[in-house]
């Protein structure tokens, strides 16, 4: 089974994408699921289970933006406040019955870097990331070998031309939302995919900075 875990729709101030949009590109790739997982926000997964009907899996996260760096919450319905920092930001991933994932974490900007990491209790890293850079997958995927977490893979999808360039590989008959959640939960998962290359960066960078002037130079 193949899951894109990791992408943003018109709920987060960087994406225009619509969730509907979103599902169908998906499931037109081949993807056997998504997650939807917005910048502090939850508000685009509803719409995205009513556009996947039966079938298709939309698996309900958002990612938060803590003081630290950016962390995926899975399995959670509700926005969890910005600005804590990441072991308080876990409890409450935790306490919500949802599983916690260090996003792109040693992305520049908005990774939690390694002393971060090393504060809090992840089920898994995110080693595949298609909008970061190979070394700083690389250097996720070392890290999480050597502390034995698990690893996943997402595109960071915030235009639709970008779904499923990074995914999260299950390697058993999973059929429901709550069988996917377990299995990230014990960290049961491979991540593959591309990193973000010369073109990427480009077209990365361009967004970013532009996006970031026109919000004051504030962080998501």
């Amino acid at each position: 089974m193949l899951l894109d875990l990791h992408n943003h729709t018109r709920y987060s101030p960087d994406s225009r994408v619509a969730p509907a949009e979103l599902v169908a590109v998906a499931m037109r790739i081949g993807l056997q699921g998504i997650a939807i997982t917005d910048h502090n926000a939850v508000a685009g997964i509803r719409e995205a289970r009513e556009a996947a009907g039966e079938g298709f899996l939309v698996i309900p996260g958002t990612e938060i933006s803590t003081k630290d760096g950016h962390i995926l919450a899975y399995g959670v319905h509700e926005a969890i406040p910005r600005n804590l920092s990441a072991p308080e930001t876990v409890e409450r991933i935790t306490a919500l019955g949802g599983v916690a994932v260090a996003a792109h974490p040693y992305r520049f900007w908005s990774g939690l870097g390694e002393e971060a990491l090393g504060r809090a209790r992840f089920s898994a890293f995110e080693t595949c990331n298609g909008r970061t850079l190979k070394w700083g997958n690389d250097r996720a995927k070392v890290k999480a070998k050597a502390i034995r977490v698990g690893e996943t893979g997402g595109s960071d999808s915030h235009l639709l031309d970008e779904v499923a360039r990074a995914v999260t590989s299950i390697n058993s008959g999973v059929t429901t939302v709550e069988e996917v959640l377990q299995i990230l939960g014990r960290g049961n998962t491979s991540a593959q995919g591309f990193d973000r290359g010369a073109a990427g960066t480009a077209r990365y960078v361009t967004k970013a900075v532009s996006e970031w002037m026109l919000r004051g130079m504030k962080r998501i």
